[in-house]
């Protein structure tokens, strides 16, 4: 059965420019794939007079329409669903960077990376950026909030709690904070903090449906939480915003430290957020006594 294009999908209307580009990537593609590659799914043919795969071809091994693919390549206005830019980034062999840019360029979101059942090991890179950042706290996190790494200055802001033999589940953001009552003191805003975790945690639950490990966080939540099931119930919605937290620790009394959350580019899904207090001010000197660094 070929797939053709349906009408009035309600996706958002291309540039013009948009859709030469679309075009153009998809032709270079055709033309750099190795016909011996994919042909398995291919009739024999004749000789080739031009390198690449020909165009019935990438209809054939995409279930595209032949007219319909000319027409994408040729900048014509016409709608394309994520199923079949699916089917034609398997049919041209493209890599997930070059998938996501053929979604980007055709207006739609990129499908999420395909996860493994065992995370990747942590970077070499990223662990000496976390170092590098002390005394400003600093941990890294994934899509779940799962705490993945963090350094000294982290582990010495919320008091130990980062303990490398508790078990993984527990090493989550919003699992410290719902079931840590300790951690109430430490947040000037606890109550503020978990409501924006937790709509976050909810916008992020349209990306992550398929994902074992946030359906085993939310059940886990909503069993150990009366607050956490009142407050995702509620269905509010979040994104990350940077912007400054005051803490009251025990040891060197008040903080007041802006946040901001990097991307790990080679590692997506997993992201770096850093703690850092203003340049001069109390709390900078009492970071450096938190962690053992005076001076520094």
């Amino acid at each position: 059965m070929v797939a053709t294009p349906a009408s009035g999908s309600g996706r958002p209307t291309l540039s013009e420019h948009s859709r030469k580009e679309l075009g153009a990537f998809l032709r270079s593609r055709r033309e750099r794939s190795e016909p011996s590659a994919v042909a398995a799914g291919l009739p024999a043919g004749g000789r080739r007079r031009t390198p690449g795969l020909r165009r019935e071809e990438v209809s054939l091994l995409s279930g595209v329409s032949l007219t319909w693919y000319t027409w994408l390549e040729q900048g014509r206005d016409i709608n394309v669903s994520p199923q079949i830019l699916l089917a034609l980034a398997r049919a041209l062999s493209l890599d997930a960077v070059e998938r996501d840019h053929l979604f980007r360029l055709a207006g739609a979101e990129p499908p999420p990376a395909v996860r493994t059942a065992a995370a990747s090991p942590m970077s070499p890179a990223v662990r000496a950026f976390l170092d590098a950042q002390s005394p400003n706290p600093a941990f890294v996190i994934d899509r779940c909030f799962d705490v993945l790494a963090w350094n000294d200055a982290e582990q010495a802001l919320v008091a130990g709690r980062l303990d490398v033999d508790r078990p993984q589940s527990e090493l989550n953001v919003l699992w410290l904070m719902f079931t840590e009552p300790g951690l109430r003191g430490l947040f000037d805003d606890w109550d503020g903090e978990v409501r924006w975790l937790t709509a976050m945690l909810r916008g992020q639950a349209a990306y992550e449906m398929d994902n074992p490990r946030f359906a085993e966080l939310i059940d886990a939540l909503l069993g150990a939480s009366p607050l956490f099931r009142e407050l995702w119930a509620a269905h509010d919605v979040q994104v990350f915003r940077s912007s400054v937290r005051r803490f009251h620790h025990p040891v060197v009394g008040q903080l007041d430290l802006s946040y901001v959350r990097l991307a790990v580019e080679d590692d997506p899904g997993r992201s770096v957020v850093v703690h850092f207090p203003e340049p001069g001010s109390p709390t900078q000197e009492r970071l450096r006594r938190l962690v053992g660094r005076p001076g520094v």
